[in-house]
């Protein structure tokens, strides 16, 4: 990743993850530090037990490893990112399948990521947490 901007890793991480439709949850080690940390609209609530907050990689993997559990990626499409110093705004917008419901949500998407030596060390996403959680339901 070396000369590559911020903006531009994080647009490179999210074209793979959209590309492997979230079925290569440890590629997510090539664009983070060990010690990142992960928060997410969901806080864990409302049947949203996969996004509470993370510490490390293992702790992402754990993240995701839930969320695809309960979900299947149609996409994730990155569509602006916004930069200033070692912080970067990627606004996009996802969609995804509850596998036990068969429900669809799409949804805006915001993901506020903090760099640290061109890896994502802090990564907080915002989205309709409420539209994620009727899909569960």
């Amino acid at each position: 990743m070396t000369g590559l901007s911020n903006a531009e890793i994080l647009r490179e991480a999210m074209t793979r993850w959209n590309g492997c439709k979230a079925g290569d949850l440890a590629m997510w080690d090539d664009y983070t530090t060990e010690d990142m940390s992960m928060r997410s609209m969901g806080e864990g609530a409302h049947g949203l037990d996969f996004s509470a907050a993370r510490n490390g990689r293992a702790q992402l993997q754990s993240y995701l490893s839930e969320l695809t559990s309960a979900f299947e990626m149609e996409h994730w499409t990155l569509e602006e990112t916004v930069s200033e110093g070692d912080r970067v705004v990627g606004l996009g917008t996802t969609a995804w399948t509850c596998k036990t419901t068969g429900k669809r949500v799409e949804t805006p998407v915001a993901i506020v990521c903090r760099f640290r030596d061109g890896r994502i060390c802090d990564l907080h996403e915002f989205y309709d947490s409420a539209s994620v959680a009727a899909a569960t339901c």
